[in-house]
């Protein structure tokens, strides 16, 4: 190689070396990582004005006083309930004689029908028992015709009479009974009469304690029965109610009674 050659390789090589000792002599400077920024909150701060109260009139609210009401002194009054009379117009029958007018459990003389002007029904057909001889302790079997469809309050009535065959005196009663509707007219119809033992059923056995003290001494009595279409106006006596005539006597059948 000639001298020119290495005169460049020198400084070549000097440059080199120039710059290693200048790299080594510069302090390495660190690469900081940038930290997060934490964001810029503004606070604007606006000046408002406070709200105007109403002046309180401090002496005036403690004049003010509400008056209480004043209550009207109870007075007691003592109300006494008056019953209002109410007025029910009753039928009413003439009466005939004083067993029918007011009957008792004891009658004292002979009960003839109601004498009332009849209007309803014709006088009811009778069959039996007729011209038959009956004795204490015998039921009474009275067979006749309906006279058509009764109310709930219309029943049929029922007469027997006793009397002295040859002399004066006599007595009588009454049952009412089958009452309401009772078939068509002319059905044929039984209502029984049985002896006094029989209390809670129509019996005749007050009527033989009558008889007992109105008519004289006799074994033998007339008796007579008939029927009646009536209208029971109340229900104080089961045995003997307060009735009114519907419609003429039937014909009283006649048959003797033996003690």
């Amino acid at each position: 190689m000639n001298r020119s050659h290495w005169l460049g390789f020198s400084c070549i090589a000097i440059l080199c070396v120039t710059a290693l000792l200048g790299c080594q002599q510069r302090p390495a400077v660190p690469t900081v990582v940038p930290l997060p920024t934490d964001p810029v909150i503004v606070i604007v701060v606006t000046a408002t004005s406070q709200p105007t109260l109403m002046p309180t009139n401090t002496s005036q609210a403690a004049a003010t006083i509400t008056p209480i009401a004043t209550f009207t002194p109870i007075t007691t009054v003592t109300v006494t309930a008056t019953a209002r009379a109410t007025n029910v117009a009753q039928a009413t029958r003439a009466p005939a004689t004083a067993a029918l007018e007011q009957p008792t459990a004891v009658p004292t003389e002979a009960a003839p029908p109601p004498t009332n002007a009849p209007t309803n029904f014709p006088a009811p057909a009778v069959f039996s028992p007729e011209g038959i001889a009956f004795r204490d302790g015998d039921t009474l079997k009275f067979e006749f015709a309906s006279v058509g469809q009764l109310g709930a309050n219309q029943c049929y009535r029922f007469d027997m009479t006793l009397g002295n065959p040859t002399g004066p005196g006599g007595v009588g009663d009454y049952w009412v009974g089958l009452c309401g509707n009772q078939s068509n007219a002319g059905d044929r119809l039984l209502f029984q009469v049985k002896p006094g033992r029989f209390r809670d059923e129509p019996n005749y056995g007050t009527l033989l304690v009558s008889a007992d003290n109105v008519i004289p001494p006799t074994p033998q009595y007339t008796m007579q029965w008939f029927v009646t279409v009536v209208q029971k106006l109340d229900e104080a006596d089961p045995v003997h109610p307060n009735v009114q005539a519907l419609s003429p006597a039937s014909v009283a059948l006649q048959n003797s009674f033996f003690r």
